[in-house]
This record gives structure tokens, sequence and C-alpha cells, in this order.
């Protein structure tokens, strides 16, 4: 059984506009079922989930490095950035460095695609698309 946590986007988490927040609906619901980014595991243990902390400002990487040694310390194996965090924020690259190299936990990116729960569509690069490639190419097919 691997023991997992979650970091999703604070912003996200907190957004005054009722519409926007989320509370992890799409995290949760694909971590319990194993479906999406959390297929590749034969059974998890969803031991803990957190927010990023907020933005961080510029290369400053003190809260999530907080954030990751708590939820090692309490057990975590593997810490998934949420699909949120993976997909649009600035401070991806840099959560990732320093959750590997600060913390030494292995760190994966997303956790859920689509409405459908289905991953999102792969780039050349092997890597899922920005929702921005995403679109792009949606917008090509289309004309």
């Amino acid at each position: 059984m691997t023991k997992i946590g979650i970091i999703r986007c604070q912003e996200s988490a907190m957004s005054p506009d009722m519409k926007r927040r989320c509370a992890g609906w799409g995290c949760l619901a694909a971590a319990s079922k194993g479906l999406a980014y959390f297929d590749e595991y034969d059974e998890i243990e969803l031991v803990g989930i957190d927010t990023c902390g907020g933005c961080p400002g510029k290369g400053n990487t003190k809260k999530i490095v907080d954030i990751g040694q708590n939820l090692k310390d309490h057990g975590v194996e593997v810490i998934h950035l949420s699909s949120c965090i993976s997909g649009f924020c600035p401070n991806r690259n840099l959560f990732i460095k320093a959750l590997t190299n600060d913390v030494g936990i292995d760190v994966k990116e997303r956790t859920h695609g689509g409405p459908d729960g289905k991953r999102l569509p792969l780039g050349p690069d092997g890597k899922p698309l920005m929702p921005e490639e995403l679109f792009a190419k949606l917008k090509t097919k289309d004309s």
C-alpha cells in the first residue's frame, strides 16, 4: 500500500468566488476510486491533504517545504501536486524541486483530469498538455 499526500492550490481552496472555490472534490474522488493519476497504484492510503500555503513570493520555498515535511512526518511516501497546481501554478517547478531535494520525497504531478475523470491528453514530450496547450489543440482541431 502506498501512502499518498495531496498538496492543492490555496488560491482555489480559499477563493471568495464560491463558483471557483474548490474543496478538493476532484482530488478526493480520484484518490478514493483509484482513478486518473492514482490508477498506477495497486492500493493507496490517503494520509493527508493540504494546501500549498499560498503564493510564496519569488524563490521562497519555506512554506511548501514545511507542508511537505509535515506530510512526510505523518507517513506520506508520495506527494501528488493537484491538477490545479500542475496545470496553472507558476511555482510548480519550484515546488517540485523543493519537495524532492529539501524534503526528500517522491512527487507526482496531477490528481484528476477533466469532469470525465480520465487522464489529460499527452503532448509530444509525453507530459500532460497544460490547459493553454490543450485549448490550442482543440481550437486547431475545430478550424
